[in-house]
């Protein structure tokens, strides 16, 4: 039987951080935000976020600059950053376990290897510009 922790089908508080700020980011669109707006925006404590837009900003996902007229801002438009790119981007181990297995076997093995291949697949496909569409329509 397989390790149920690994079948985690939730993104850590880090990745769930990273694109609660991103969606903070690209509501201000090209406009960029000072990091205690971010952690008011995010409800996030400010030295955690400041490590989390550091990966981003090592992944180019944001910009950041210093002094006047400083602050953080998205480095792409919303749709050309995808979730799975961000999850990959804030967690510690860059390359989650698997992927390399699902290169090489394209067809899993398991129930639950081949679930999180597609799981990734559409993390991969689903952007931010997809979460700022869901946020911003009506919902019944």
């Amino acid at each position: 039987m397989e390790n149920l922790n690994r079948q985690r089908l939730s993104f850590s508080q880090t990745t769930g951080y990273a694109i609660a700020a991103l969606v903070c980011l690209a509501r201000r669109g090209t406009e960029s935000m000072m990091l205690r707006e971010i952690a008011v925006c995010t409800d996030m404590p400010l030295p955690y976020l400041s490590k989390v837009l550091h990966r981003l900003c090592e992944a180019g996902m944001v910009e950041s600059k210093r002094g006047y007229k400083g602050g953080v801002k998205l480095a792409r438009r919303p749709e050309h950053i995808s979730l799975l790119q961000t999850q990959r981007a804030v967690e510690s181990t860059r390359t989650p376990a698997g992927d390399e297995a699902a290169a090489e076997n394209p067809r899993p093995n398991t129930f639950w290897e081949a679930f999180h291949q597609t799981y990734r697949v559409r993390l991969a496909t689903m952007t931010l510009a997809d979460v700022l569409a869901y946020e911003n329509s009506p919902r019944a």
